[in-house]
């Protein structure tokens, strides 16, 4: 009788043990699905792009955020047309002056990037879109400009 109760107890607490965790927050690894959620939306506050999308010529591009210190952050980039996405950046904390700041490589066409934060508070995942514009085309949109000024004057 005492090893069934010892044995439920054990089975009851390595349970706890495993779950508890997963109740709390996702701690995501190597890799985060496409369609994850945090437990808050008030963790960082995304500083750059503005909107959540942007677009840019440039090969890389600077993703920057504020939020407390401590906060951990994590930087995934969806892998084409899979409902996952990998991490580019490894996990840092924010320091004491409150800022987050990274640079990520692009590719040639639309870059969605998932920035994971979390701290005691809990979780929280945003979204971001950055085109990489060709320098052909801001070329041509340059151009155009030019030309419909002189029009006009």
């Amino acid at each position: 009788m005492k090893n069934r109760i010892l044995t439920a107890i054990l089975t009851l607490l390595l349970s706890l043990t495993v779950l508890l965790p997963s109740v709390c927050y996702a701690d995501y690894g190597y890799t985060i699905p496409a369609n994850a959620a945090g437990t808050r939306t008030d963790i960082i506050t995304i500083k750059r792009p503005e909107s959540l999308s942007a677009s840019t010529s440039d090969k890389t591009y600077t993703i920057s955020a504020t939020g407390a210190q401590g906060t951990k952050i994590k930087i995934y980039k969806l892998a084409g047309v899979s409902n996952t996405a990998n991490l580019v950046t490894p996990e840092r904390a924010i320091g004491a002056s409150g800022l987050y700041s990274t640079v990520v490589d692009l590719n040639d066409d639309a870059n969605t990037f998932i920035v994971y934060a979390e701290n005691a508070s809990g979780s929280q995942v945003v979204n971001i879109s950055i085109n990489k514009i060709k320098k052909s085309t801001i070329d041509r949109l340059k151009s155009l400009t030019v030309t419909i000024k002189n029009f006009l004057s």
